[in-house]
């Protein structure tokens, strides 16, 4: 880990913060005083030493005027995260199926924040159907859970040999992303809606919440899996205002 990501997950306390600046703004003020403070002051070595003094100060409060000033710790990863989960992803995903720039084939994304960690997407497409998706955003690791429609075969509900089937193309480039399935199909009820639960995971760099372009290869990386999820998914997507079967 290299010094400024160090620096970025280091929390100083306030009263550290303040103590310090003021300090060396106290010294500041000294070498200055010393410089220009008149003709009483104005010895070549008091003259010299204030300059020194000063010089020396110089890129120290540089650095420390930054340090009081620079959020770090606990409280800019969460609000990393919650950006990411609010304002990236949905931006990105909101260009899924945009054939052209007619307003009625936008693609409508709506967010809902379950935790700091975890958001819920509607996506309702320009062609009626809605995917429901959830990202869980913990740090370095991702898990997207994608809710598709239970159509069970007689009594028997879709097993993830039957999605793997599905989505062979889809899961095939996840797999290639570096994403896990498991193997495991959960079941949840959505809206009057019976869905079968199919979850990746995946591992991200370390510096991910601080590194835009990693951030930006993530989304747009999710666009065209969840895009290839959709051309695959077919009838298991919910129609716009369907209750349940």
């Amino acid at each position: 880990m290299d010094l400024l990501q160090i620096i970025k997950l280091v929390s100083i306390p306030k009263w550290v913060k303040f103590f310090s600046l003021t300090i060396i703004l106290v010294f500041i003020a000294l070498a200055i005083y010393a410089i220009f403070g008149g003709a009483h002051l104005a010895d070549g070595a008091i003259l010299q030493a204030g300059m020194g003094l000063l010089g020396v100060l110089l890129p120290l409060s540089i650095a420390i005027i930054f340090l009081s000033f620079y959020e770090a710790g606990v409280l800019p990863l969460k609000r990393a995260t919650e950006k990411i989960l609010t304002q990236l992803i949905p931006d990105v995903l909101s260009r899924l199926g945009n054939k052209t720039n007619q307003s009625e084939s936008r693609t409508h994304v709506s967010t809902m924040l379950i935790q700091e960690h975890t958001c819920f997407y509607r996506i309702d497409l320009p062609d009626k159907r809605v995917l429901r998706l959830e990202i869980q955003l913990n740090v370095r690791k991702i898990c997207a859970v994608f809710y598709l429609v239970e159509r069970p075969h007689g009594n028997t509900a879709h097993s993830f040999s039957e999605m793997e089937k599905r989505f062979e193309h889809t899961l095939a480039g996840a797999r290639l992303e570096g994403y896990t399935t498991n193997n495991v199909i959960g079941h949840k009820e959505l809206d009057g809606v019976r869905c079968n639960c199919l979850v990746l995971y995946k591992s991200l760099p370390q510096d991910f919440l601080w590194n835009s372009a990693e951030k930006l290869y993530f989304a747009q990386d999710l666009q065209v899996m969840v895009d290839s999820m959709i051309q695959e998914a077919g009838d298991l997507l919910v129609p716009e205002g369907t209750s349940d079967e």
